[in-house]
């Protein structure tokens, strides 16, 4: 039968009105094809095994507010991830609220949840505005707090890291944090606690002093799961290094920041050698600290003030204050995609055991500055003086290792990094860097054993957000994307039609037999 041409409009027309119903419901019900090859837009196995526990209903909040999402387009990422969040489960309720309009600073206040003041111009103003882009989760009357998220990138790390602490009821990780250098914790590395707090750990604070008072405590049981972040040994004495020795010969970890050298960080950055009572501990577990300074090609490029008559103001490569580069860092999950890693005033590190492995190097033309210990100042520190190749020291290049794992009979582990100042307060806001903080919160997600989150570590270094990739990730996945949306998509609904009519044509031929009946065909 011949369809007349009135039918052939309206036909057309229904099609063309299934068309834009399609395209209407597609914006309203929330859906994502992830086509890259790694599935970095897509929750990690240990995100769905989190979501798929929650139980009872979970309740995130994203407190933000619209100023910083005018200045910062990644807080549309932020919103994405967490509706990527909720659909995964029908547990898992999502929010979105803006707190000063609201009138909800007050009440975010005692939940540890602060405002962050940020420039802003209008005009020919500028003025600092107080903005809010925190985290709420509450699941049977328990609150978790991610205090401030600016982008995706680490956001499923931070949830999965709440998550795991809310559903499994374990708490937050315990970390101790000891300088045994005569510096503070709480002033020369002041931004260590309240970094690792927000990343999901517990630190204390503990004084060289009060650590072998704790050692049989933290000998036995759930005491060896409890690492010790070290900053600098060069003050401690041969009772507190054999406390540190009996620790780790019994299962503890430990996070070592040391060299075999002090610098003078506050006045004229003096480095002398010391006789550090724990480099022979290191030694004998297989990290051995040389007595020379590491001096490399690829470093911190420094503003000083010129030694001249008339001074001014100079940029100055420093090669003492090292920038490790991506490609000498060694594929392992802690320094798997480490970035803008800097070390200040190094020392080499030699492997004296075949388990132990190197996780960062210098470059191929780094060099050695031996100390000269007849001299008052054994090392030429000062910027203007510093050599600048090894061929200009007189010393022949080579590749040192920075940083390096290595196991110790009895169960523990040593994470060392050969500058004791590498997470240094005072040296980090000076040059910017934040890898640093990353590289040592791995380490003790290592160290902890929380393995699964240190691969979302990993994945957030990748994952610059959820509308942003690299050309590596765009190169890859173009095919797919152009696939889907200029082929796919947009024929989707003539497909539809064409199926459809197909299946018109076809069904006088097909038949259907109904056994009950005597095999009636209809």
């Amino acid at each position: 039968m011949r369809t007349s041409a009135s039918g052939r409009r309206i036909a057309l027309l229904l099609w063309v009105l299934l068309g834009g119903l399609v395209l209407l419901l597609s914006s309203l019900w929330y859906f994502r094809w992830d086509l890259t090859a790694d599935k970095g837009f897509s929750l990690s196995p240990l995100s769905l095994q989190l979501v798929e526990a929650v139980e009872e209903p979970l309740h995130i909040t994203y407190y933000v507010s619209p100023e910083l999402e005018d200045l910062y387009p990644h807080a549309r990422n932020i919103k994405d991830f967490l509706r990527l969040y909720s659909s995964a489960s029908r547990q898992v309720q999502v929010e979105v609220r803006d707190p000063v309009k609201e009138g909800l600073e007050n009440s975010l206040l005692q939940q540890g949840v602060f405002g962050h003041q940020i420039q802003t111009t209008k005009g020919n103003s500028t003025q600092l505005v107080t903005v809010y882009s925190s985290i709420v989760l509450e699941y049977l009357n328990q609150v978790a707090v991610v205090p401030f998220v600016q982008t995706a990138e680490s956001l499923e790390y931070e949830l999965a890291s709440r998550l795991l602490m809310l559903v499994e009821e374990t708490g937050a990780w315990p970390v101790l944090l000891m300088a045994g250098n005569g510096l503070s914790v709480q002033d020369d590395y002041g931004d260590v606690v309240p970094w690792l707090e927000a990343a999901g750990f517990l630190p204390t604070v503990v004084t060289a002093e009060e650590f072998p008072l704790m050692e049989e405590r933290l000998t036995q049981g759930e005491g060896l799961r409890i690492p010790l972040m070290l900053f600098g040994s060069s003050s401690l004495t041969g009772g507190q290094v054999d406390a540190i020795r009996r620790f780790v010969e019994a299962g503890g970890q430990l996070l070592a920041m040391t060299s075999a050298h002090t610098a003078d960080l506050y006045d004229d950055w003096d480095v002398v050698p010391s006789q550090d009572k724990l480099l022979p501990v290191l030694a004998s577990w297989g990290l051995e600290l040389g007595e020379e300074l590491v001096l490399d090609i690829s470093c911190f490029r420094a503003t000083f003030l010129s030694q001249e008559d008339n001074p001014v103001y100079e940029q100055v490569n420093y090669p003492l204050w090292i920038q490790a580069l991506p490609q000498y860092t060694v594929e392992h999950p802690v320094s798997r995609r480490a970035f803008n890693l800097e070390f200040y005033w190094s020392s080499p590190i030699t492997l004296m055991q075949l388990d132990a492995q190197p996780l960062v190097y210098t470059t191929p033309a780094a060099w050695l500055l031996p100390p000269e210990l007849d001299r008052e100042q054994p090392f030429v520190t000062n910027p203007f003086m510093v050599s600048q190749t090894a061929s200009q020291a007189g010393q022949v290049a080579s590749q040192y290792v920075l940083s390096a794992l290595a196991p110790v009979e009895g169960g523990g582990q040593v994470l060392l990094i050969g500058s004791q100042y590498f997470l240094s307060t005072l040296l980090r806001q000076y040059t910017g860097s934040l890898g640093n903080l990353d590289f040592a919160t791995k380490g003790i997600l290592l160290l902890c054993g929380q393995d699964s989150l240190l691969e979302l570590k990993n994945k957030a270094s990748v994952t610059k957000g959820l509308h942003k990739m690299d050309q590596a990730q765009l190169e890859a996945s173009r095919p797919r994307v152009l696939a889907v949306n200029l082929v796919l998509l947009p024929l989707s609904p003539a497909l539809i039609a064409l199926v459809v009519l197909l299946m018109r044509r076809a069904g006088g031929r097909f038949s259907v037999r109904f056994p009950a009946t005597g095999g009636r065909d209809d």
